[in-house]
């Protein structure tokens, strides 16, 4: 019987610098066909590994010149995980690790186990038929309610999620969604995050960036914006009956046009900061000679660019 993970996966020193190596190359080469490639998110890509036969979900940083930065960041992962464990959030079991490279600079990983492509929530919204009383959008709202919170939040969109009908469980982690109680973001956004994107770019892409994280510290802005989010994965066709069971929550109606206008919103904002970073690699790159170590994504059309 399929069940959803609850012990940590091994991933020791010699499997990580392996992967990274594989990885590295992938992106040199923008090609990550040689690679088990099990989702595309804006920050992370979701690498199984090993690729013949994955038996653990990696999830890469940035590339850090200073070993301190690099453990700075995972720590501040690890401590969301925790903080979201000791509210009662189940979160797949996940170990943060900092891997050296050959060239003298680190980045971080986080390991997860890998998940059966049936226990994922998408898989639910793909093979059910919607309706409002379904267990799934019930789970999403509940875990809504309990866990988004103004300092202490969660990416609520459904693909982030493993669902075995009846547990609700989160997989993605890699951005934590922390604030202080001065409503600013308790997580330090270090040069080299900003360095994925062109100088000009960066004030828009921050703002957009803590746009999307502001709306995940209320319950009715986090729950519109999950209905927002089933129209970037072409499931559109949950969204009345999500709209409809999220109402039990809501004081006011929620209004699926201004849903479908945020979903538009995003699919011009987003490609929009990806050519901005596949600018900014060709610069770096063909122009100054340095590498740029990071996957550019459509999260979209689900694929690397």
């Amino acid at each position: 019987m399929l069940a959803i993970p609850s012990e940590p996966v091994e991933a020791d020193e010699l499997t990580l610098v392996a992967a990274e190596r594989a990885i590295a190359d992938a992106i040199d080469r923008r090609d990550a066909s040689d690679l088990t490639v099990l989702g595309f998110g804006e920050i992370a890509v979701a690498i199984g590994w090993p690729t013949e036969s994955p038996t653990v979900v990696l999830k890469r940083t940035v590339v850090y010149p200073d070993r301190a930065d690099c453990e700075r960041h995972m720590s501040a992962v690890a401590d969301y995980v925790d903080r979201l464990i000791e509210r009662g959030a189940p979160v797949i079991p996940t170990t943060v690790h900092v891997v050296a490279r050959g060239d003298g600079r680190y980045v971080g990983y986080a390991a997860q186990p890998v998940v059966p492509q049936a226990l994922l929530a998408e898989t639910a919204l793909e093979t059910d038929e919607p309706r409002a009383d379904h267990p799934l959008l019930t789970a999403v709202r509940e875990y809504t309610v309990e866990h988004v919170r103004p300092e202490l939040s969660v990416d609520m969109q459904i693909p982030n999620f493993a669902w075995d009908g009846e547990r609700l469980v989160l997989l993605d982690i890699t951005s934590p969604i922390v604030f202080t109680g001065d409503g600013e973001l308790d997580f330090v956004l270090t040069p080299e995050i900003f360095a994925l994107v062109p100088a000009p770019m960066r004030r828009f892409a921050l703002r957009e960036a803590m746009r999307i994280l502001h709306i995940y510290r209320s319950v009715p802005e986090t729950l519109s914006f999950v209905v927002s989010l089933l129209y970037r994965i072409d499931q559109q066709r949950w969204a009345p009956a999500a709209a409809q069971n999220f109402a039990a929550e809501l004081t006011e109606p929620l209004d699926l046009d201004a849903a479908e206008a945020e979903h538009r919103r995003l699919v011009k904002v987003l490609p929009l900061i990806a050519r901005s970073s596949m600018a900014e690699r060709w610069w770096s790159t063909k122009v100054r000679r340095r590498p740029y170590d990071f996957f550019i994504t459509d999260s979209f059309k689900g694929e690397l660019l």
